[in-house]
């Protein structure tokens, strides 16, 4: 709960920014939009290319400066995948992300395609819900958030959490008829998320590991 207490205090900052800070027309800016999001590491072993939408709010400090507040939600599935003991799961993996970020413009505001880099902190609900699962009942995986000997039915289920991660990243912005406020844009990010260590039960032979998310969205959307 305090990685959720501080990203809401962050909003709060983010939200009581003066109006009147800088000369600039339109210092607040909207956006949403979606795309594709892959996965690195072992965690895109076990799922499938997610997808999901992305909305937040901008407040320009200047015309190469900005601060912003954004939540984006994903999706990613696994269909009968396998593990090492034979094990067969169906299940999906949810994220919902609630970031503060850092946007910098690279080129000038007179410039008719916007370039920009984006980074910050983030907090990150994710959860693991097994639909369906066919094997011995010895699982010891992170991604699953299990790691032991357990009966066949407790396996299915829901499991997650919250967890700090940091972005990175970069876009365009292509301005939309003669408004200099309107924007199409494309932008992708690198995801780290820290996630939980999973121990595995008591008397068990198992080592179990960390949960981490290495996730690369790419994004089309509109900001205005």
């Amino acid at each position: 709960m305090r990685i959720v207490k501080s990203f809401l205090l962050g909003a709060a900052i983010v939200a009581c920014v003066p109006a009147v800070a800088g000369a600039q027309e339109r210092a607040w800016h909207f956006y949403f939009g979606g795309g594709p999001t892959f996965i690195a590491g072992t965690m895109g072993d076990h799922f499938s290319t997610g997808v999901g939408p992305a909305v937040g709010a901008t407040y320009d400090f200047n015309s190469r400066m900005a601060i912003g507040m954004e939540y984006a939600f994903r999706r990613f599935h696994a269909e009968n995948w396998v593990d090492i003991l034979g094990g067969s799961f169906t299940a999906y993996h949810d994220t919902h992300q609630i970031a503060v970020n850092f946007i910098y413009n690279i080129t000038p505001a007179d410039a008719r395609v916007r370039v920009y880099a984006v980074a910050g902190p983030g907090a990150y609900y994710r959860t693991v819900t097994v639909t369906k699962y066919e094997g011995t009942g010895v699982v010891c995986d992170p991604y699953w958030y299990i790691c032991g000997t357990y009966p066949l039915e407790s396996i299915v289920g829901t499991r997650g959490g919250w967890d700090f991660g940091v972005n990175v990243g970069a876009g365009v912005g292509f301005k939309l008829g003669h408004s200099d406020d309107a924007e199409f844009t494309i932008e992708s990010r690198y995801h780290f998320v820290a996630g939980p260590e999973v121990t595995p039960l008591a008397g068990t032979a198992f080592t179990g590991g960390k949960a981490n998310g290495y996730y690369i969205p790419l994004t089309f959307g509109f900001r205005f």
